[in-house]
């Protein structure tokens, strides 16, 4: 009996039309590159300039096999920033039915050139899997050289009291109101920017800094878009300063307002006001450990009036001297 079964085992082994057994199964990446949409046949490039490149594909060249039929072969591509790999620029998945054998995977319109400023370098990883292989990956890195970076000025920041009566002066708990004029200029991108409002009280700046990559609350800060490229914009919007503080015994605390204007990563533009408090009832009472509770709240960027101006930059006093 046993001289039969393995007859039959080797019979059913052998016959034709049966699937491929799991170690037989292959998947491997022959190229991995990035083109120009214009200009398909200038391929592998490591640098593409704007305005001759204007929007980059990328192309997966694979060679599967081991099975019959079509097998489903998920691609995922994600290009990072090669100054911050941490900042992911672009990202997308794709599905593929396919049967064996080597093929094109296109991931279409991946980037823009018109939307990186200057020179700029990418890392690009891809990563491809199908049932029973192992997930296999590659690299690729390559320059973007886009327009110039536009002109941007903050020309003019002002806090002020909203209350009626607050006879020039801030205690805790008293609301504000910021106004910023923004102007831009000479931008050949496509790109909009967005205006970023961001307070803090001095004390707890090592915590809050908005040039930290992490910032734990949103309550003192959001951002709103400009909606144009070009343009000067008049933004305003209000907040309200807290009641306790991580210095609770001094009897003054400084305080900002941030007025950021940011292109995307890299490309921003930042500055900001200050101004202080007075309390007169220092002490204990002022006492917390929770940051939360010695934040600056700022209303929403849904609540802010943001505009942009007619005829340009208007005529006004309150602007820097360009010599301060």
């Amino acid at each position: 009996m046993s001289r039969w079964l393995a007859l039959v085992a080797v019979l059913l082994f052998c016959l034709p039309g049966l699937p491929a057994q799991a170690q037989d199964r292959h998947l491997a990446i022959t190229e991995f590159y990035f083109y120009p949409e214009e200009s398909p046949r200038f391929n592998k490039l490591k640098g593409y300039a704007w305005p001759e490149v204007k929007q980059l594909n990328a192309l997966v060249r694979a060679e599967i096999g081991g099975f019959s039929g079509e097998e489903r072969v998920n691609a995922f591509l994600v290009v990072r920033d090669a100054e911050d790999e941490d900042e992911i620029v672009a990202k997308e998945k794709l599905k593929f039915f396919l049967p064996a054998g080597e093929h094109d995977m296109v991931f279409r319109d991946m980037l823009h050139t018109d939307e990186y400023f200057d020179e700029h370098s990418f890392i690009a990883t891809v990563e491809l899997d199908m049932d029973g292989v192992k997930p296999v990956y590659d690299e690729t890195a390559f320059v973007i050289t886009g327009p110039e970076a536009p002109d941007v000025e903050i020309l003019d920041m002002t806090i002020l009291p909203t209350a009626a009566d607050a006879g020039g002066g801030f205690t805790p708990g008293d609301g504000f109101e910021i106004n910023a004029l923004i102007e831009i200029e000479n931008n050949k991108s496509s790109l909009e920017p967005t205006v970023i409002l961001f307070a803090a009280m001095d004390e707890d700046l090592y915590l809050v800094d908005p040039e930290l990559n992490y910032q734990p609350y949103e309550t003192h800060w959001d951002k709103h878009p400009l909606g144009y490229s070009e343009g000067v914009f008049a933004v305003k919007a209000e907040g309200r300063l807290p009641y306790y503080f991580a210095e609770p015994y001094d009897f003054n605390h400084d305080w900002r307002v941030y007025v950021i204007v940011d292109f995307g990563p890299g490309e921003e533009t930042m500055d900001y006001v200050t101004d202080s408090l007075w309390d007169h009832n220092n002490g204990e009472l002022r006492i917390t450990d929770d940051l939360q509770y010695r934040l600056i709240e700022l209303d929403r960027a849904y609540e802010w009036n943001v505009r942009r101006m007619r005829g340009g930059r208007p005529e006004t006093d309150r602007f820097w001297d360009e010599d301060d």
